[in-house]
């Protein structure tokens, strides 16, 4: 058995996700969400499962040149922003992180025009009321 092959089944990623998205407080319609987009993305599906097998990202995915790490620094600015406001619940939260950025990269390739163009102005630090900056 080649020793770099990643072995997960679908059930275990799952699994995984419900529990991780329920036990930082996100509401269960997310998880649901989520599940529903990845599962029509074989190729995003297969960096989710690296990212949480390898803790890193494989890059072999991308929506109009951007990939899911780009989405995850545009949603640091943001969670930057809310932490300044003292939001003791997202502080270091990787969870969180890398389901909302994965969750906004499965939206993006639904929609890439709208994303692109708000990860090209949006910043995230002038309007930290919009702590979950490209879900709507």
């Amino acid at each position: 058995m080649d020793q770099n092959k990643l072995v997960i089944t679908r059930e275990q990623v799952k699994q995984f996700t419900y529990e991780a998205s329920l036990s930082n407080d996100m509401p269960e319609t997310f998880f649901e969400g989520f599940w529903e987009r990845l599962m029509q993305r074989d190729d995003i599906y297969k960096e989710y499962v690296y990212y949480l097998v390898k803790h890193d990202f494989s890059n072999e995915v991308d929506v109009e040149g951007y990939h899911v790490i780009d989405i995850l620094i545009w949603q640091m600015d943001h969670f930057k922003a809310r932490m300044d406001m003292d939001n003791e619940k997202h502080k270091q939260n990787e969870a969180v992180m890398i389901l909302t950025a994965f969750d906004t990269f499965l939206k993006m390739a639904e929609n890439p025009e709208e994303y692109t163009l708000r990860l090209q102005v949006d910043t995230g630090t002038e309007y930290p009321d919009k702590f979950y900056g490209l879900h709507k």
